[in-house]
């Protein structure tokens, strides 16, 4: 909050509003501005460089097994991701993926079709492999638990490359349509448009529903264009010989590498609406050029000479200085008198952002900066205006004050501040200047602007300011002072914040809990102290009680909290009948077996010691139904202990605690009933039965009639 009346703030922050901006040797990487990279020159419009090694697509089933084609010799090898090495690498051993043809085995053989020339691989949610067979225009699913032909998928023409996306597979056909294809259906052509020359296929999610799908033509040639299918749009590829898009974020757009020839780096886009955003490029060394994959961790796998690799962010090389032209900020007043501008920002040794104002009442540009926002109401800055009005750049200086109710800057950044000096204008157009190093670069998150500046003038005599030199000089002289009580107003008008466990600061959280007279242990995580403060004032009301017991060790643990009263166990019989205890033939809760009730010569059924039945009385079970570390059973220990009856005694157990059949497994204390985690499938070789593996699988449905035809 500000003292000045009608006044405020304006922000240029999000990456929607980057991308509203001009770009001069700065990229925007998600919602961060830095220098471009330095890039290789454009590559010469000539065929003699075009990659001649062919495409042999990879996949990764749910297993976590990379499936790697050998189209020239007609075979599939996998290699289980995850297994290492003692040096920390991949298994490079390919494993043979041997695939049986449906029939029986007739002399050693069997009967009926395999494919010719597996080319592109893709696995889908089913534990099927679908494999494009070009030779044999055709698509083949292949049970990977049997590792036998389950269906063939014929076409008119060769299909080139498939793609998986969750549980939906596309396939990309000779004359570049692309079709969707199902283990029990028939293929369905997709609305997306056929191109021409198209020989490589991805498809992600997209942030809000639907598919997003991209082919790459003329891959690994000169002439390689990638094409956005699902917007019709169009973008140079040089020389890239494969593609792989990442589901859509929301805000920042899709994901694409394009892996290029063997020795170059892979190439990275943010790909929103029709724009294209470069990322960092990725180290790929020893790649065969034959085609990449996503791996489970989401690192871009691909096949060398030495077997699987991962590809790693390259080393930057930032150009030397880059520029972004900010649009028209509207105060909504004529003549209006700009005050502090705020930066988030991350400046490291070496580097250094500057900025330019300009202001004007009217937004008649004829000639905005690369043409953004020509004819709307946010236009970019006149070329015109920066070409010959350009002032000296302005310095930011670090905001060092303390504002503990106020947002922090994202981690490994900082605010930064400075007046903004400018003539009175109604619209204010920002311009930062950005310097690095050859490996360093700053980092440029958001800017925000305070509107209209201070009216500390006015409550100094006018003849102190009545002359523009002064009134200039005098007003950002005071700033410091106005942006003091401007904090000092900001804390004062959200002071009510601090009594609101919620959001107040973790520092005024033990402040804060004394006034319920709560004492915070300090092995409580700021979430259960925060929750415990809200609550404290009901908790303590039933103080001792099973419920409020209950949900202490609930709010501490986020887990489900299970706890019996021993008294509960003793047996017995009626209640009421003060001669029950008479009777030590008890078995469970309100059960006996054999003697009478009352009968103090009734025996059980077995010579025993008689039931103490004082083991049973003041004593309580907490059952934590999650594993907890030693330290998080310290801490729930020393809870129970503060807060239960004082006469009583517990254990403390938890869904990792070991049970024998027979020997105190009670449901609800030492035992949890819940759903199954179910079991996976076993395979030959690895997997041991008895841990957690089915044998067997239900066969497909018979229902293999080709529709399509």
């Amino acid at each position: 909050m500000r003292l000045i009346p009608d006044s405020g703030v304006l922000v240029l922050k999000s990456p929607a509003q980057w991308r509203l901006c001009a770009h001069r040797d700065t990229v925007l990487v998600d919602d961060v501005v830095v220098l471009q990279s330095q890039s290789a020159p454009p590559p010469a419009a000539d065929a003699s460089g075009n990659f001649t090694g062919g495409f042999a697509g990879l996949a990764f089933d749910a297993r976590c097994r990379l499936f790697h084609p050998r189209p020239e010799e007609g075979l599939i090898d996998y290699v289980p991701w995850g297994e290492t090495t003692t040096l920390g690498v991949h298994a490079t051993t390919a494993t043979p993926f041997a695939i049986t043809a449906a029939g029986t085995e007739v002399d050693g053989g069997v009967s009926g079709e395999l494919p010719q020339r597996p080319l592109a691989l893709a696995a889908g949610t089913a534990d099927y492999l679908y494999i494009a067979d070009p030779d044999a225009k055709a698509v083949w699913l292949v049970d990977t638990w049997q590792q036998e032909i389950a269906r063939k998928l014929e076409f008119n023409l060769a299909p080139l490359d498939v793609a998986a996306c969750g549980g939906d597979v596309f396939a990309l056909l000779a004359d570049g349509s692309t079709w969707q294809i199902a283990p029990c259906q028939a293929p369905e052509r997709t609305e997306w448009p056929a191109i021409a020359g198209a020989d490589r296929l991805t498809v992600a999610a997209g942030a809000k529903r639907g598919r997003l799908a991209w082919v790459l033509s003329a891959a690994g040639t000169n002439t390689a264009q990638l094409h956005a299918l699902h917007i019709t749009k169009s973008y140079p590829a040089f020389f890239a010989t494969d593609l792989l898009a990442e589901t859509e974020h929301p805000e920042f757009g899709a994901m694409l590498t394009l892996a290029m020839r063997p020795g170059e780096l892979f190439s990275r886009f943010r790909l929103r609406d029709d724009q294209a955003t470069p990322q960092p490029d990725l180290l790929a060394p020893h790649y065969d050029g034959r085609g990449i994959a996503l791996a489970p961790d989401g690192r871009i796998a691909y096949w060398t000479a030495q077997g699987l690799r991962h590809a790693a962010p390259a080393r930057m090389h930032y150009k030397p200085d880059g520029r972004v032209f900010g649009f028209a900020l509207d105060s909504g007043h004529d003549q209006n008198r700009w005050g502090r501008i705020t930066v988030e920002a991350c400046i490291p040794p070496g580097t250094a952002i500057t900025f330019h104002a300009f202001s004007r009442d009217e937004l008649d540009l004829v000639d905005p900066i690369d043409g953004l926002g020509a004819g709307g109401d946010t236009p970019v800055l006149s070329q015109h205006v920066w070409d010959n009005y350009a002032s000296k750049p302005q310095k930011l200086f670090r905001d060092t004050s303390q504002r503990p109710l106020s947002p922090a800057p994202a981690e490994g950044f900082a605010y930064f501040d400075a007046p903004v000096i400018a003539e009175p204008g109604r619209y204010l157009w920002l311009v930062f200047e950005l310097s690095g190093a050859r490996s360093k670069s700053p980092r440029l998150r958001g800017a925000s602007v305070e509107y209209p500046g201070h009216d500390l003038l006015s409550k100094l005599p006018r003849t102190l300011w009545r002359e523009p030199a002064a009134r200039n000089f005098l007003f950002r002289f005071l700033m410091p002072i106005a942006a003091m009580l401007d904090e000092w107003e900001e804390v004062s008008s959200t002071r009510h914040r601090l009594l609101d466990a919620r959001i107040t600061p973790s520092a005024a959280l033990n402040w804060l809990a004394g006034f319920v007279a709560l004492i915070l242990d300090p092995c409580w995580p700021e979430r259960a102290q925060r929750q415990l403060i809200l609550e404290a004032a009901t908790l303590f009301r039933t103080r001792g009680t099973l419920a409020s017991l209950r949900r202490m060790v609930e709010i501490l643990t986020e887990a489900q909290v299970i706890i019996i009263e021993h008294f509960r166990l003793r047996g017995g019989g009626v209640v009421g009948n003060p001669e029950v205890n008479a009777s030590q033939a008890v078995l469970g809760v309100g059960y006996r077996i054999g003697g009478r009730i009352g009968d103090i010569n009734s025996a059980p059924l077995a010579n025993s010691e008689p039931v103490d039945f004082d083991e049973f009385a003041h004593r309580f079970t907490v059952t934590v139904v999650a594993a907890l570390s030693e330290a998080q059973l310290t801490c729930v220990r020393r809870l129970i202990e503060h807060h239960k009856p004082a006469h009583t005694d517990f254990t403390l157990c938890t869904s990792a605690t070991s049970m024998r059949a027979g020997v105190g497994a009670h449901v609800g204390i030492s035992s949890v009933v819940g759903r199954s985690a179910g079991f996976d499938q076993a395979i030959l070789g690895d997997a041991a039965l008895g841990a957690g593996f089915l044998l067997g699988r239900p066969a497909l449905d018979e229902q293999l009639e080709d529709a399509h035809k």
